[in-house]
């Protein structure tokens, strides 16, 4: 069985601010989008699209972040993650991605729209109950555990457009997801 270290190394990956490891693959800088091209809400000019490898081991997060461009993860290998979407009206959407398709529920790709809050978790690390209480499984050996995907957005991803939740700003609009919100955020 392959192992965490063994594709960080082969795929030359690092840590991101946001948890897990990343490196990216693409960046189609074929066409440039200036800003007057693009919704107010983009802060620089950019490429058409990027792409990015993104692994999470078994006892991280991606934690709760929005960006300006819509998002598609592809499922590549290991066991399947969580996608967590928070919405502006407190509503919250889970999705799966993963390998198995038809007893699991789970898909090989999904696209997260733009500016919402998300992150991401191991998908057997915890359990959302029906009410939203977040259950969260023992500790799995982290370089045998993992999650390899990959993320596609278009217009291209910039740094100056990631923002990383502040936890004390959600939890004040969202007091009824906390232990969500507190598991996929930094403590201040």
């Amino acid at each position: 069985m392959v192992k965490t270290s063994e594709i960080v190394g082969k795929l030359n990956l690092r840590s991101h601010q946001e948890g897990g490891f990343f490196a990216e693959t693409f960046r189609d800088s074929s066409v440039l989008l200036s800003t007057s091209q693009l919704p107010p809400t983009f802060k620089v000019d950019r490429a058409v699209s990027t792409s990015i490898y993104f692994l999470l081991p078994s006892g991280s997060v991606s934690r709760l972040h929005r960006i300006p461009m819509a998002e598609t993860w592809h499922f590549y290998l290991g066991e399947p993650i969580t996608v967590v979407e928070l919405y502006d009206d407190g509503k919250l959407k889970f999705t799966c991605l993963g390998p198995d398709l038809i007893e699991g529920d789970q898909k090989p790709q999904y696209t997260v729209p733009p500016n919402i809050w998300f992150g991401s978790f191991p998908t057997k690390d915890a359990h959302i109950s029906h009410d939203g209480t977040l259950l969260k499984a023992e500790p799995r050996d982290s370089e045998n555990h993992f999650s390899l995907v990959g993320c596609t957005c278009a217009p291209a991803f910039q740094f100056e457009d990631f923002e990383l939740a502040r936890r004390s700003d959600l939890l004040s609009r969202f007091p009824q997801h906390e232990s969500l919100i507190t598991m996929l955020s930094y403590p201040e």
